[in-house]
């Protein structure tokens, strides 16, 4: 029996108000390379900066380019810098989008993206901006095509897990699950939905966001401390 490599963790944002500051300590923090700026983000009023880390998963930041970016009000909210978007790759929308609709989830962003459909769902259902993103090819992303600067010793290689923060982290959790088509699973009473080797985590708090990220050291990183801040967002590294 085969199993489906979907659905696939690929890529987390942050917003930020301090997009130049913010990225640089980024790249410094773990030894990432100048990344890509999508142009289509400057259609509607938000700069961006997508960092590979390893050989599957992406950082990416983004920022307000002006005062009436919808990401500004989301900032305010949250305190500042945050997790502010996950994207998911799937092979097919239609299963996702059927599961969306019989759980009353609202779609905010359908779009064709570099030749891909995308989905966004809206944040006030999910707890952040949760994208969908159909590409059949489980090798395949957005940004194959993109020549990136390989960094010079990176301290990270992969990204591996989030945390959603929210209220209700069962309910919340249940959510994914059906959306996502996956098993609803816990550990250590913390409810989770597992991606393959990847995991998002479900946890109380009053201020819905993305609130902590799994990232894993290369040799080079080893240094790196377990736990790291990076505004209302931490970090949290797995060391060999």
């Amino acid at each position: 029996m085969t199993t489906s490599p979907f659905p696939i963790l690929r890529q987390v944002a942050l917003g930020t108000a301090d997009f130049a500051g913010d990225g640089d300590r980024l790249r410094e923090l773990f030894g990432l390379a100048p990344g890509y700026t999508d142009p289509m983000l400057e259609d509607v009023g938000m700069a961006d900066e997508t960092l590979p880390v390893g050989d599957v998963a992406y950082l990416e930041l983004v920022a307000p380019l002006n005062e009436k970016a919808p990401i500004n009000g989301w900032l305010a909210k949250v305190g500042g810098t945050a997790g502010y978007c996950a994207s998911i790759q799937v092979s097919d929308l239609t299963p996702h989008l059927a599961a969306a609709e019989a759980a009353g989830v609202r779609i905010a962003v359908d779009l064709d993206v570099h030749g891909k459909r995308i989905i966004q769902f809206h944040p006030g259902d999910m707890g952040l901006l949760l994208e969908l993103d159909e590409i059949p090819d489980p090798q395949a992303w957005h940004w194959d095509d993109v020549d990136f600067e390989t960094p010079a010793e990176p301290l990270i290689g992969d990204v591996v897990g989030i945390d959603v923060a929210t209220a209700d982290p069962v309910a919340r959790a249940e959510l994914w699950a059906a959306v996502l088509g996956v098993e609803l699973d816990e550990w250590d009473d913390v409810p989770l939905v597992r991606l393959g080797e990847r995991t998002v985590r479900f946890v109380k708090d009053d201020v819905a966001r993305l609130s902590a990220i799994d990232v894993v050291a290369t040799p080079a990183g080893q240094g790196l401390p377990d736990e790291i801040d990076f505004g209302q967002v931490t970090f949290r590294v797995q060391h060999a």
